[in-house]
């Protein structure tokens, strides 16, 4: 049997020999002797050892799925980045590999519940589901809670887990660049006015949507020599008891102002450029009344000493929040509904005035933009000290604020309850692959992969970037699935030799072509103006689906809409030594076995 190998090698070799392209010196043969050989290949006397392939690695010498250190870098320290500090570092427990650090601007955690400090603000969202789903909270005073008590929560929870452990405070970025020899974006950071250079792996923003407020464009707003506000910035030393205030807007912010400064003010006008629905409460069926009320501590001792309870009611609520989604689809009988009922509460709020309910009743579909509920708005305007002011404003004066019609009125002061950045561009300079701006990119129209990536940006994802599903349900619940999407990417990366990835510009181009087409069933897309739209009427902010789907989807990578990028020449060399983690370190091996 042996005796026959070096004829079947010989055969095989003879048969192939004219199509080899490795050169050696021949064996003289008949064949041969016929052909004359070159000198410079008669001199040599040994063959070359042979090409290798040019996805040819040697061996990783490590297991399968071996983590390598990987830098992180977020943008803010509001819900967002608490939920990827939370997920990294005790949900995953991927602190062990993953370097994080979190670059927050303010002197604490909180985001826009530290920022935000005007009179009234609150959230229109039920309490009770207005927590991180690891953190819920029996003891929240009351079933729409206020803004103060809300940055309380945030504050404790990141105590009570060591969230801030990995936050530099008054920390700003103010550039990234992306390195593509070395696969990082190499950052540049201000703190205490003084510069200094960073550099990550993975680039994550997590400043969010409503975080770059601005002053309205009117003519003369600084010229004002009284008190001039935004409410984003809300001066909480001012006094404006007794004072003629201005209040610009009707937005939810303007909303929530008006109630509270209402008794305390000489007089108040309020500047409406436009209606809005005045919507019931949120889940209000889970109210006594309809409206906000407060727990009793025998309410908060119960979900205190019964979590199961606590869970079950937050799931109610949850799920009715949920559902909204069917109320913002055109002509179903939940959207004609709710414009009866809210057509129905403002008429009663405005005591039939039908010259007010003709201006303020509008005439668009109900959601088409942001619904606020506004408890005690439209009973403010009919005060005797409040004044609702139609006509346009032509300019500010140094006294006051003058109408289009040439009539001027003076103020102590003058808020502006409006005026923010929403084009999702970040607030720094941002350059991707081959010179990319993202302010560039997203100035018109601002396009986003699952709302969190974009094509020439590699390793960088934001939380509630264009088309984000923040138009229904509880934005909590989706930055949660945002965060939880971002940490499997982070995974991959670390584990699987990756360099680079960003989504194609094909998969985003299939991807906003649906959403697009899906919009048009919306009332998002009935006749009204919102930050939802971009200058030319096109919806950039809003997800092509409910939040459950939104959830659903990213429960995937979705690998095939991807562009990857590795560190070797072979994208398998994270296979390692053909071993697992799980073998080596001497865990169980018949773990699938169940049953």
């Amino acid at each position: 049997m042996t005796s026959t190998l070096p004829r079947i090698f010989s055969a095989l070799l003879e048969k192939h020999k004219d199509s080899s392209d490795v050169k050696a010196t021949p064996k003289r043969t008949k064949s041969s002797k016929k052909t004359p050989i070159e000198p410079t290949i008669a001199a040599k006397t040994e063959a070359k050892a042979p090409v290798e392939a040019p996805n040819h690695i040697p061996i990783n010498e490590i297991p399968t799925y071996t983590p390598r250190k990987t830098r992180v870098v977020c943008v803010g320290a509001g819900f967002s980045g608490l939920m990827l500090a939370y997920l990294i570092q005790k949900e995953k427990k991927m602190d062990e590999y993953v370097d994080l650090t979190i670059y927050e601007k303010n002197n604490d955690v909180g985001g826009t519940w530290l920022e935000n400090r005007y009179p009234g603000v609150a959230c229109d969202v039920p309490a009770p589901i207005y927590t991180f789903s690891w953190a819920p909270n029996p003891d929240w005073s009351e079933f729409y809670a206020k803004g103060p008590e809300i940055w309380q929560y945030v504050k404790n929870t990141a105590n009570k887990h060591g969230l801030e452990k990995n936050i530099k405070f008054q920390s700003k970025v103010i550039e990234s660049i992306w390195s593509e020899a070395d696969g990082k974006w190499k950052l540049v950071i201000e703190r205490d006015g003084t510069r200094f250079n960073d550099e990550c792996d993975i680039f994550i923003n997590a400043a969010g949507i409503l975080n770059h407020w601005k002053w309205p464009e009117i003519t003369g707003l600084h010229d004002f020599k009284g008190k001039l506000m935004h409410s984003a910035v809300w001066d909480q030393d001012y006094d404006y008891k007794g004072k003629r205030v201005a209040l610009i807007g009707n937005g939810s912010t303007a909303l929530q102002i008006l109630p509270a400064i209402r008794e305390s003010c000489a007089h108040v006008v309020n500047y409406i450029r436009r209606p809005t629905w005045i919507s019931a409460n949120y889940a209000a069926h889970h109210t006594r009344d309809g409206s906000n009320f407060k727990y009793t501590e025998e309410e908060k001792e119960a979900m205190r000493n019964d979590p199961a309870k606590l869970l079950a009611y937050r799931k109610s609520i949850e799920h009715d929040m949920n559902k909204f989604i069917v109320t913002l689809i055109k002509d179903t009988p939940e959207q004609k509904g709710a414009v009866a009922a809210f057509t129905q509460i403002m008429r009663e709020r405005l005591q039939h005035d039908e010259q007010l309910c003709e201006i303020l009743i509008p005439k668009w579909d109900v959601g088409c933009r942001r619904l606020s509920p506004g408890d005690g708005y439209l009973e403010s305007l009919m005060s005797s000290n409040v004044t609702p002011e139609f006509r346009g404003i032509d300019q500010v004066t140094s006294k006051g604020i003058k109408t289009v019609d040439g009539s001027e009125e003076e103020f102590d002061l003058i808020i502006c309850a409006t005026g923010f950045d929403v084009s999702f561009r970040p607030t720094w300079k941002m350059i991707g692959r081959n010179g990319a701006d993202l302010s560039k990119v997203w100035e018109k129209d601002p396009k986003a992969y699952m709302s969190i990536m974009a094509p020439s940006f590699p390793n960088y994802m934001i939380f509630n970037g264009p088309n984000c599903a923040v138009g229904h349900g509880s934005l909590l619940a989706v930055m949660e699935a945002t965060a939880g999407y971002i940490v499997k990417w982070i995974k991959k990366y670390a584990t699987e030799d990756i360099k680079s990835f960003e989504p194609t510009p094909a998969a985003l181009s299939d991807l906003e072509e649906y959403t697009q087409e899906f919009l048009k069933r919306t009332v998002w897309t009935s006749g009204c103006k919102s930050w939802y739209k971009n200058a030319d009427g096109k919806l950039t902010a809003l997800w092509g689906g409910s939040a459950v789907q939104y959830r659903e989807v990213l429960e995937v990578i979705r690998g095939e809409d991807f562009s990857i990028g590795w560190n070797s020449a072979n994208r398998f060399r994270f296979f390692g030594n053909g071993f697992t983690v799980r073998e080596t370190e001497g865990q169980d091996l018949s773990w699938y076995l169940m049953q």
